[in-house]
């Protein structure tokens, strides 16, 4: 058993019943791969433009960060181009800005607090 078995088994139960529902996947992988990577970054790179700027720039940066991500991992490291990798990868490029901009508001919460 290796460590990524429970992850598998997670897409495993979730792809065959999106796979029932071509219209609701491909509408979701659109957002995943072109819209919610950007717009993380954008949270985490561009404090004061407005939200057309910011979806804008969310386009332009997912399809930069997503396409740069998967081939430099594959020349780099040589991870393989597959839709478990390729999704594995996405997630990650989302989360990280996430939590990088949380713990940010976070800790400047506290510290406008205290002082």
């Amino acid at each position: 058993m290796d460590w990524l078995s429970p992850i598998k088994d997670l897409f495993g139960f979730v792809f065959p019943f999106l796979e029932r529902l071509p219209a609701i996947r491909a509408l979701l992988g659109f957002i995943a791969v072109f819209f919610l990577p950007g717009f993380a970054w954008t949270l985490v790179f561009f404090k004061r433009i407005t939200i057309v700027e910011r979806v804008a720039l969310s386009f332009a940066l997912s399809i930069a960060v997503v396409t740069l991500s998967l081939l430099s991992l594959n020349k780099l490291i040589g991870v393989r181009i597959t839709g478990f990798n390729s999704a594995l990868i996405i997630i990650v490029i989302t989360i990280v800005p996430v939590v990088f901009y949380y713990l940010k508001r976070l800790i400047t919460g506290r510290l406008s607090r205290e002082g």
